[in-house]
């Protein structure tokens, strides 16, 4: 991973390249863009970003790839860059997450009404998915997106599939990847340039208490309505989820505990999705307690360098 951050900062070819042919990776091409936007400026992160976004603009001319899909991956790069400028400018996460859920939800929510027959035909090609998983037959093609899209569905409960369920899982789903990609090129950055920045930074993650009161309210809202706002419910919940994350990657290496603890918090997340509410619960806490000093005074410890 060192070698190709090296090589994205040797040059804007160089960075171009990585954005270009990074695609065929995950998180590779936008993490490039984030990392030259970072290190650099703007406008530098925008020329770059034209390469990664140049796949997007040559499959809208020659493939059959629904054109909402092409526009949201054209919109979640600049919310990368936009991301990355903000966060180089602030050097404060608990912004950038906010901004980035406000770009991604509101982005996604302006190309899906102006691309409105496009959205109802992604609905429409999930709803004979979701049809198919039900009745166990999957006769009808599906790409691995539309059958994630479909599992999901299903296991929310949700049985007509509407453009509002379609537009909140791409917003989700693209502040996954924005966040993602600047969580990579972030560390990419302090390996170069400052080796244990990025460990202090997220270890120090926490949102402001008034912010996270309004996004659980958010979040409550939208389960409160129905299952097809439920994505809407986590592009919210993103950013206490990042909070949690940093308090519980603290706390292990606060406790002197092994990596273990981690890697299992992570697998949990990936198996067992109602463990993401309890890590939003523990972000949301943080921001009303702050948990590090108390955890602090706990070992007798106040004046742990991560509490500043």
């Amino acid at each position: 991973m060192r070698a190709l951050a090296e090589f994205i900062m040797r040059g804007r070819f160089q960075a171009a390249l990585v954005a270009l042919f990074g695609n065929l990776l995950p998180l590779i091409s936008p993490a490039a863009v984030a990392l030259v936007t970072l290190r650099r400026n703007l406008s530098e992160g925008f020329l770059v970003m034209l390469w990664a976004a140049l796949p997007s603009f040559v499959a809208f001319y020659i493939s059959a790839m629904n054109p909402l899909i092409i526009g949201i991956s054209v919109a979640s790069l600049l919310a990368i860059v936009a991301g990355a400028e903000y966060l180089r400018r602030t050097l404060s996460w608990p912004q950038t997450l906010i901004l980035v859920a406000a770009i991604c939800g509101l982005g996604v929510a302006i190309v899906g009404s102006l691309l409105g027959e496009d959205t109802r035909a992604l609905a429409a090609e999930v709803q004979t998915v979701v049809t198919s998983l039900s009745r166990e037959d999957m006769e009808a093609p599906a790409s691995i997106f539309h059958r994630l899209m479909a599992v999901t569905a299903q296991n929310l409960g949700v049985q007509q599939i509407s453009s509002t369920f379609v537009l909140g899982f791409l917003a989700w789903l693209t502040e996954a990847q924005v966040v993602s990609s600047l969580l990579l090129a972030r560390w990419w950055q302090a390996m170069l340039y400052n080796p244990g920045g990025f460990r202090q930074e997220f270890h120090g993650l926490r949102l402001d208490r008034n912010i996270a009161v309004v996004l659980v309210a958010g979040i409550v809202l939208c389960y409160l309505l129905s299952g097809e706002y439920a994505h809407w419910a986590s592009l919210m919940g993103m950013p206490l989820l990042l909070a949690g994350l940093g308090l519980i990657h603290f706390a292990v290496a606060f406790l002197h505990k092994s990596g273990f603890w981690v890697a299992s918090v992570y697998i949990g997340l990936l198996l067992l999705s109602p463990l993401s509410l309890v890590v939003v619960g523990i972000g949301f806490l943080d921001s009303i307690l702050n948990l590090r000093p108390r955890l602090a005074a706990s070992r007798g410890d106040s004046g742990h360098n991560d509490l500043k």
